[in-house]
């Protein structure tokens, strides 16, 4: 203890002390001493001091466990509130497909053909969304050119197929092609994909009546995709001073952004014609 520190500690001792005496010496006479009301007057500031010093540190000491409780009780809530959203998150999320296989389901209700209930596994790993890769293969029954279809319209058709996956060639490609028309005035054109979510309704004769707003609807020509399926919507015409046809963009109905479940069309894809001179065997 160094002899600053004992300056100030030996004389509070000894008003303690003294003033300890003298409450002592209160308890068996009625009146005090001179001396007695000379060393209680002068030692009561000081005892006022250390007391509300002894306080405060005790106050201090209990705030500080009542806080180290708080802190515990908050993060035992914290933790109990992450468990209550990771709950709630898994309740929307089994809603949501909730939703959308109701969807499919009321869509497959509607249509004749076999539709086998599929899940996307990856999209196209260069980033355009054109072709994706589904769950169901070659043991579901899943071949080559079977459309693909989801509730809000036409996907795309299968190019490839493995014993349990198969991959769709999405109508926003370039490759892809598709006989449709204009449901309204049943102007007749070929859909391509442009990409960027955005297809070209190619080959309408600029004659004919396209508006902004129409609603493009597949032909069932070529034996692919089914008739009647939702194609996408007239966003753009364009109609030059020259040239045969008119520039229809469309944009599709399917959001493929947040495409999640399909349905693959299982049917005979269209058998090629047999060439000159050659028979089919039986």
């Amino acid at each position: 203890m160094t002899s600053q520190a004992r300056k100030f500690i030996i004389p509070i001792l000894i008003f303690l002390l003294a003033l300890s005496l003298i409450s002592a010496n209160l308890h068996s006479r009625e009146n005090m001493s001179f001396f007695e009301s000379l060393v209680v007057g002068i030692t009561s500031p000081v005892q006022k001091a250390v007391w509300g010093v002894i306080g405060g540190i005790s106050n201090i000491w209990r705030g500080y466990f009542y806080l180290v409780g708080l802190e515990k009780e908050n993060q035992v809530l914290k933790r109990e509130l992450q468990e209550l959203k990771l709950e709630v998150n898994r309740y929307r999320e089994a809603h949501l497909a909730n939703e959308r296989l109701r969807a499919l389901l009321n869509f497959k209700k509607s249509i004749a053909t076999p539709l086998l209930p599929a899940q996307l596994v990856a999209f196209d790993p260069a980033g355009w969304f054109q072709t994706i890769l589904i769950d169901k293969g070659r043991n579901d029954g899943v071949v080559r050119d079977m459309a693909v279809v989801s509730a809000e319209g036409l996907v795309g058709r299968v190019i490839g197929v493995s014993n349990h996956h198969a991959k769709v060639l999405l109508i926003l490609d370039g490759n892809s092609a598709v006989d449709a028309y204009i449901q309204r005035s049943r102007a007749r054109g070929v859909l391509v994909g442009l990409g960027l979510e955005l297809c070209l309704l190619k080959y309408v004769q600029r004659n004919e009546d396209v508006q902004v707003g129409d609603q493009v609807i597949s032909s069932g020509m070529g034996g692919v995709f089914p008739k009647g399926l939702l194609v996408g919507t007239v966003k753009e015409v364009v109609r030059g001073s020259s040239g045969l046809f008119q520039r229809v963009e469309v944009e599709p109905a399917v959001n493929f952004g947040r495409l999640e479940e399909v349905l693959v069309v299982i049917q005979s894809p269209p058998e090629e014609p047999a060439m000159a001179g050659t028979q089919k065997r039986p």
